[in-house]
């Protein structure tokens, strides 16, 4: 009798059992707010917070690091987590086994970004991309289970997608002017300048620099073009220029 159980044993196949996708699914849709502290000035640091040394250029993900499933934060998995479930022989024997979420590495062309991006995503999140249009449709629909679903990794890819659209939607940085000979110019400014109509024909940059040794005369210390710069990053050429007639800065050679 053990010989005939030891040669079944050896033949025997087996079924598998899982939970099925949507409970899976389901923990990512009913997934809460993550609750950070708030922290106010003159309270004790604890040693469990970590500070780092520069403010990241992306907004902070509402729901946080995963948990559970680390890498779902290094690429596109929708929401998909290891499953648990159980190896059936066909004694009815069941032994414990997992099942990670099928996932592929794939390059997709991103049309606000301009470029090709390489990532790891699963294949429900490749056919759900495919039916939405695109990776940019994916990413930037307004669903809140859409953005539950595509954890840190997405909500990243999503911040420099609306940025590039917003950029993209801006009115262009200069016109095109032409001249009494027929050649065109690029104007960057047309206003006033000393009581004068003017345009300008050089940009921001060129413009900070002109005016740098104006301003370097009038400060007491030492003063580097860096931290000239820092102040004047979010003005408008405008302003700038409104800067530069007030110190008398000479002009004469990039205007018309």
């Amino acid at each position: 009798m053990d010989a005939f159980r030891g040669v079944i044993k050896g033949v025997r196949g087996f079924s598998t059992t899982v939970c099925s996708s949507a409970r899976a699914y389901k923990s990512v849709v009913n997934r809460q707010l993550k609750k950070t502290p708030e922290y106010k000035v003159g309270d004790p640091r604890s040693p469990r917070l970590w500070v780092p040394k520069e403010i990241s250029k992306y907004p902070a993900y509402p729901y946080g690091e995963s948990r559970l499933f680390k890498r779902s934060d290094r690429g596109l998995y929708g929401g998909q987590v290891v499953s648990f479930g159980n190896k059936v022989s066909e004694m009815g024997n069941r032994s414990r086994r997992s099942w990670l979420p099928n996932a592929i590495v794939k390059s997709l062309w991103s049309e606000s970004l301009n470029k090709v991006i390489k990532m790891r995503l699963t294949a429900r999140v490749l056919r759900t991309i495919t039916k939405e249009g695109g990776l940019d449709n994916y990413l930037t629909k307004d669903k809140q289970a859409r953005i539950k679903e595509l954890g840190l990794f997405g909500w990243r890819l999503r911040h420099d997608v609306l940025k590039a659209r917003a950029l993209a939607k801006l009115p262009p940085r200069y016109q095109v002017f032409k001249k009494e000979d027929g050649s065109e110019v690029k104007v960057y400014f047309d206003g006033e300048y000393q009581g004068q109509p003017v345009k300008l024909t050089i940009g921001k940059r060129k413009l900070l620099q002109q005016l740098f040794p104006a301003v370097k005369n009038n400060t007491v210390g030492n003063l580097s073009f860096a931290s000239f710069n820092v102040g004047r990053a979010n003005k408008d050429i405008g302003e700038i220029m409104a800067e530069c007639e007030k110190l008398n800065v000479d002009l004469k050679n990039y205007i018309l």
